[in-house]
Order: C-alpha cells, then sequence, then structure tokens
C-alpha cells in the first residue's frame, strides 16, 4: 500500500513537472516568434543594438471571452514590449499580443486626432480642443503596463518641462485592449494642466 502511494506520488510529480516544463517550453517559443515578429515588422524603423537585445518584457494575462462562463478555466494571453528607440525626454515601445492559441499579432492602439485652437497669439492659453476622428499607432511613448489594473499606459512628453502632453490608457477586455481614456495638456504654460477628451473608464 505504502508502495502504491509513493508510486502515484511520484508519478503525480512528474505528470506537473512534464505539464510546467511544456508551458515554459510554449512561452519560449512564443517569446522567439515575438522577437521574430519584432525583426520582420519593426526593426527597420527601431534603433539596433537597444535593450530589446536583452528580451521583451512580458507579461502573461488571464483572461475569459464575454461567451466563456465563470466557470470556464481561465486562458492565457501573452503580451510583449520590445524598446524601439528613445529621444532626449521620450522613449518609444511597441507591443505584440498572443491569443490563447498562441496566435500572435502586432498591436495598434487607438488615438483621437484632434485640432487645439488657442486664445491670442501664444499656444499658452487652450481656447478648444475638438476631436476630428480616430487613428492607429503602433508606437507608444513613455509607456508600460500595469498587471494590477491590466492596462497600458502612455504619457507623450511634447517637450522637457513635461508641460505640454498626452496622456492615454487601453485596458485589457475580452482579449484584446481598448482604448479607455484619453487627455490632452496642449498649454505650453508650464503648468500641467490636462484635458480629458473621451473617458470610457467606467464603462462595463
Amino acid at each position: 500500500m505504502l508502495r502504491q502511494a509513493l508510486l502515484s506520488a511520484l508519478f503525480a510529480a512528474a505528470v506537473a513537472t512534464a505539464a510546467d516544463a511544456g508551458d515554459a517550453v510554449d512561452r519560449a517559443a512564443l517569446t522567439q516568434k515575438a522577437r521574430a515578429m519584432f525583426s520582420a515588422t519593426a526593426a527597420a524603423t527601431c534603433d539596433a543594438g537597444g535593450p530589446e537585445d536583452a528580451g521583451p518584457e512580458i507579461h502573461a494575462i488571464g483572461f475569459r471571452y464575454a461567451y466563456d462562463s465563470e466557470s470556464d478555466p481561465e486562458r492565457t494571453a501573452f503580451l510583449f514590449r520590445f524598446f524601439c528607440f528613445s529621444g532626449a525626454y521620450n522613449e518609444i515601445h511597441v507591443y505584440y499580443l498572443s491569443d490563447d492559441e498562441g496566435a500572435l499579432s502586432p498591436l495598434h492602439f487607438a488615438e483621437p486626432t484632434y485640432d487645439v485652437r488657442y486664445a491670442g497669439d501664444t499656444d499658452e492659453t487652450v481656447e478648444a480642443i475638438a476631436v476630428t476622428g480616430f487613428a492607429a499607432t503602433g508606437q507608444l511613448v513613455n509607456s508600460g503596463y500595469d498587471p494590477q489594473t491590466r492596462s497600458i499606459t502612455a504619457h507623450s512628453q511634447w517637450r522637457g518641462l513635461g508641460d505640454a502632453s498626452s496622456l492615454g490608457t487601453w485596458m485589457f477586455a475580452d482579449g484584446g485592449f481598448r482604448l479607455v481614456r484619453y487627455e490632452v495638456d496642449a498649454s505650453y504654460d508650464g503648468e500641467m494642466n490636462p484635458q480629458v477628451l473621451l473617458d470610457y473608464s467606467a464603462a462595463p
């Protein structure tokens, strides 16, 4: 009886180890695929020899699709962030996302396009900002992923002082990232006073 119990325990441990190894192999293979996709789709516009040579930043994101039930096991997506290039006060990244079956694709992020109207002859006072539509970008500035909020934020500084900038937030939901908030500080007045152009962060 003791021998049988010991053999059962050893078999269970071997199965768990094999499963862990399989997960590690899948993750490693996916990372190699992400590296290859980065080289094929972004390396031409990104600096060679940057931090991406040490490997991308990787996040595993557990999720369920809207049609999954609460009793269904969580799926896992992988988010890869690659350094692209940097300037005096901005750093640019590109992202890739896999679905739960390992299909990988570059991420493009929705952003509003807008016109800024200034009061007077200077760019210190903003009279109005009008949203004119939406576009998509494959590069984010000063960005990062927060696993607690499952969101990517990007903060583009228009000059080193940081008083003029744009700030976007994209939240992970239903297997992808959606734009939920966008702010613009278009006044070069030495103050940080952004205006919210859109806010869907409270939407279900």
